[in-house]
């Protein structure tokens, strides 16, 4: 009889584990699938499982952009701006994969200021930041810096400083380019 009870007490344990497990796959464990790369601007923190929906924030900004331009002067007053009325004609630029990196936030922005250059930037959600970076001007070495945002609606507007380096003399503070993206 002990060996009985003591089988008995076993099924039932055993019956009992299956119930709750049974009952919490009914109640409420469910796996939540969505994006879960913490980079992209669809992250879904509460995803355990990874559905193929991410959506690469650098993708938002990749495009040819017309843009517009301003510089100031030491006064705050526009010093130059381009296009403007003595050359109307429209700008571009364009923003692409940076090949030569391997992260996904790497972007090349052509054509970039007065002097058309191509300038790295990194992209985060709907900041850009361009990081320190020396290039030649004009056959003047210039350091860059700069941040940037994008909208929903591919509006981007980027403010940078161009110094003459090494001296670090200011040629450009606060400059302005502002883009609306034409390839949507």
């Amino acid at each position: 009889m002990k060996k009985l009870n003591n089988i008995f007490q076993a099924g039932s344990i055993i019956v009992l584990v299956i119930a709750t497990c049974f009952s919490s796959t009914l109640t409420g464990c469910k796996e939540e699938v969505g994006c879960t790369n913490r980079t992209s601007d669809n992250y879904n923190p509460d995803a355990v499982r990874d559905d193929g929906s991410c959506v690469n924030a650098r993708d938002k900004f990749l495009g040819i952009y017309d843009i517009l331009h301003i510089r100031w002067d030491g006064n705050g007053a526009v010093r130059d701006s381009f296009p403007n009325y003595l050359d109307p004609a429209p700008r571009y630029m364009t923003i692409r994969v940076d090949n030569l990196r391997e992260a996904e936030d790497d972007v090349i922005i052509e054509n970039f200021g007065e002097d058309s250059l191509d300038v790295r930037a990194l992209i985060n959600k709907n900041f850009l930041t361009i990081p320190q970076q020396n290039l030649n001007t004009r056959t003047v070495p210039m350091t860059f810096t700069g941040e940037g945002h994008i909208d929903n609606n591919g509006w981007l507007t980027i403010l940078y400083t161009t110094r003459v380096w090494p001296n670090g003399n200011i040629v450009c503070k606060d400059c302005v380019i502002f883009g609306q993206r034409q390839d949507n």
